[in-house]
């Protein structure tokens, strides 16, 4: 299984939200660069990275801290958060981003979205956040009133090779997934699949490795030492 610590960026710093909310927000660390930094030395080979103010206003502002992280570490980084054309996903590409993430575009610009995962293939991840079952979008904030498992089976009938479930009523919160809800988006799910929110100490990495998910996505977790990530990646 894959271990992806992430880096959420809102004004240029590390930050964290409790169930997506922009009011309860966390400050972890000033520089995000550093907090990537810190990741490699660990041990990790990716990093994966949102632009919260992105997610929530429609356009990327996070090239910055890009550029340090590419031009100074080895991570493969797959970066999500205002991304909404097919534009947008080339050009982070060319900047040495290993993968795009799409959230709100895959249902707001479809289009876009599906010629990506034409030409890039694999290159592109959707992105698919819900509460209670349901897709939300823009920073989680707009309800888009499709039920995720829907929207895979049609991403997936038109390509797409990886997707992210994040369940937001867990993000951030260190409750544990939801495996039952996750084992049945398995069931359908042919691509790879990786899980975010509420994944708390191992044991939850180990019982989304039985369910047969590709990848975890660290990240309150690993900032308040309840999962050594140290531990996980060299174990």
């Amino acid at each position: 299984m894959k271990i992806f610590p992430a880096i959420d960026i809102r004004n240029g710093k590390c930050v964290r939200l409790i169930k997506g909310n922009y009011d309860e927000e966390i400050i972890f660390n000033e520089d995000p660069y550093k907090v990537a930094k810190n990741f490699e030395d660990i041990g990790s080979e990716y990093v994966h990275i949102i632009d919260l103010d992105g997610a929530k206003d429609g356009t990327s502002k996070v090239k910055d801290n890009l550029v340090d992280i590419i031009n100074n570490t080895n991570l493969k980084i797959q970066v999500g958060g205002g991304i909404r054309t097919l534009e947008n996903a080339e050009s982070l590409l060319e900047l040495g981003v290993n993968k795009i993430i799409f959230g709100t575009a895959a249902l707001e610009n479809k289009s876009d979205v599906l010629e990506a995962i034409k030409k890039f293939n694999t290159q592109i991840i959707v992105s698919i956040d819900a509460l209670k079952g349901k897709v939300k979008t823009k920073g989680w904030l707009e309800d888009a009133g499709i039920d995720v498992k829907d929207l895979v089976l049609e991403l997936q009938d038109n390509g797409c090779k990886n997707f992210i479930y994040t369940d937001i009523e867990k993000d951030g919160t260190m409750t544990h997934p939801n495996f039952k809800y996750i084992s049945d988006l398995r069931e359908i799910c042919e691509s790879e699949l990786y899980i975010a929110g509420g994944i708390s100490d191992i044991d939850d990495i180990s019982k989304l490795k039985k369910l047969g998910i590709n990848g975890a996505i660290l990240g309150m977790s690993i900032y308040t030492g309840n999962i050594d990530l140290n531990k996980l990646i060299n174990q």
